[in-house]
């Protein structure tokens, strides 16, 4: 009798490994959502979608893309936190999802232990644009009436804390400027209001300004980058028009809710890596804007504790309130 049920036990414990390998083979089983905190026409709107379109076949289901915009990605961070962690929802985010807590009063969420880091996926530079009807040609043209004028020059964002603000309150603070912040809910809307000339300047993603520069709509004082970037090889960073030491970087990464399964995560993390190290993906880089700089699960897991404190450090330097 003993021996029977120990026999059993032993067939039962031999099975598990088993089962659980079937189990995590089986994913994905159904759709899986790629949720954007923030509105589309951005760099990681680009590459969200970049990446979906080329997972859809590799994983045999739809990726649905949702943007849910507000409170400078608040609203969708929070909507995937709460999310429940199977492996079918996914967060697709920007420095945000790190400098909103050192912004606001509080946020309903912790950036780190209610994630899973999965991948960064690469870092943006931002460009400086003014309205194609603005008497500013340079960035020193700019910096010499804003000292004359106190007060009187506004830049748009797209929210409070966002990469556009950041850049934004650290370049003024580094020339010693006064100029007004003018948030609105989406970057593609900030950037609407500069081409009107409603707001003097702003600092934008090159995905997001590209169809205005190359319009004529808008004009490129500078880019935001150590160096100048790839795609804007003609437009001098920040630092050489006369802020030294100014440098600002946005990054796109990829968060899955806390509690998602290992071997989901190191799955979409692999899959992600490999198409990002495709000819396909360093021409969107060079075409949107963007450096290529991916860091797969392991990796981003270890940096992402140094990147919270980089984004506090960059708030408090630009006094972003």
């Amino acid at each position: 009798m003993r021996k029977g049920l120990l026999a059993a036990i032993l067939a039962i414990t031999a099975s598990i490994p088993c089962a659980v390998q079937a189990q995590e083979a089986k994913w994905p089983e159904r759709p899986v959502t790629f949720l954007q905190p923030y509105g589309p026409g951005t760099a990681l709107d680009a590459a969200t979608r970049f990446f979906a379109t080329r997972l859809e076949p590799l994983w045999g289901h739809p990726i649905v893309i949702e943007n849910r915009s507000g409170a400078n990605g608040v609203i969708g961070t929070q909507a995937v936190a709460r999310a429940k962690p199977d492996g079918y929802t996914f967060l697709f985010t920007g420095p945000g999802h790190f400098s909103n807590e050192f912004l606001m009063e509080s946020i309903p969420f912790d950036p780190i232990k209610d994630f899973e880091p999965v991948a960064r996926i690469a870092t943006v530079m931002l460009v400086m644009v003014v309205p194609k009807s603005s008497p500013f040609n340079t960035i020193k043209d700019l910096i010499t009436y804003a000292k004359a004028h106190p007060g009187k020059l506004t830049y748009s964002s797209g929210g409070v804390g966002s990469s556009q603000h950041l850049s934004s309150a650290l370049f003024s603070s580094m020339a010693g400027i006064d100029v007004l912040h003018v948030p609105y809910k989406t970057q593609t809307q900030a950037l609407v209001d500069i081409v009107s000339g409603e707001v003097n300047f702003g600092f934008a993603a090159l995905a997001t300004a590209a169809a205005q520069l190359e319009s004529g709509g808008l004009k490129a004082l500078a880019v935001s980058g150590p160096k100048r970037s790839r795609s804007l090889p003609n437009v001098p960073t920040v630092a050489e028009e006369g802020v030294p030491g100014y440098s600002f970087y946005s990054f796109n990464a990829v968060f899955a809710p806390a509690g998602t399964p290992a071997h989901v995560v190191n799955t979409v993390s692999t899959d992600l890596q490999k198409i990002a190290g495709s000819d396909a993906f360093q021409q969107l880089l060079k075409t949107q804007g963007i450096e290529s700089d991916f860091l797969p699960a392991k990796e981003w897991a270890a940096s992402v504790a140094q990147e919270r404190e980089l984004w506090k450090k960059a708030a408090e330097a630009g006094k972003a309130k």
